[in-house]
């Protein structure tokens, strides 16, 4: 298993109780019948999650001394001028500080 998708495995796992952790699949792929197509967006978040109370996050997963292509820093762009959270991370340890993170700040937000 490549260093990439070990991390981010581990990321879907650590953030999955914050609601649900969508793998983008982006590329070229041959069907059945051998005929390619592409899906996705060049650039795209490797992870988008989907929070309770409906909020995204998008997720790039880079190793230690992984880096954002062209694109996936267009991506970003576009994303964070449309308002939402746009994160890249390295490791299990970034996605429980970032769970953790979120956690404070409901328990910040609550009235009762």
């Amino acid at each position: 298993m490549k260093d990439e998708t070990k991390i981010q495995n581990d990321i879907r796992v650590a953030l999955s109780e914050l609601g649900f952790v969508r793998r983008n699949n982006v590329g070229k792929f041959l069907t059945l019948n051998g005929v390619p197509i592409s899906v996705g967006i060049k650039g795209e978040s490797d992870l988008t999650l989907f929070m309770r109370g409906g909020e995204a996050v998008f997720i790039e997963t880079k190793t230690a001394r992984g880096r954002q292509s062209k694109e996936q820093r267009h991506f970003q762009q576009v994303v964070e001028k449309l308002g939402y959270k746009y994160i890249i991370m390295r490791s299990r340890d970034d996605a429980e500080r970032f769970l953790e993170r979120i956690k404070n700040e409901r328990k910040g937000k609550r009235t009762d």
